[in-house]
């Protein structure tokens, strides 16, 4: 495993980092900063505790749904969209 950036509707949120065998989560936007330092089994579980706290909590979603309309995300990095 190693460093990966995590984006959501086309907009980085955060970071993945090795934690033994898990992945450890680093917030960098405020709209999931409640997932900061969360552990997850792989990929697909953050990416599905991502969308439901942005369906349950509504925060910033005009951010997130104006981004989603734009450009596509970077291909020049390891980039793995939410969304």
């Amino acid at each position: 495993m190693e460093k990966q950036v995590i984006e959501y509707a086309g907009i980085p949120v955060g970071i993945t980092i090795p934690d033994g065998d898990r992945l450890k989560f680093i917030a960098v936007k405020y709209p999931v900063i409640a997932l900061d330092g969360g552990s997850y089994l792989n990929i697909g579980e953050l990416q599905n505790a991502i969308h439901q706290h942005i369906q349950e909590t509504g925060d910033d979603q005009d951010m997130f749904r104006v981004a989603a309309n734009g450009g596509a995300a970077s291909a020049a990095r390891k980039v793995f969209s939410a969304a």
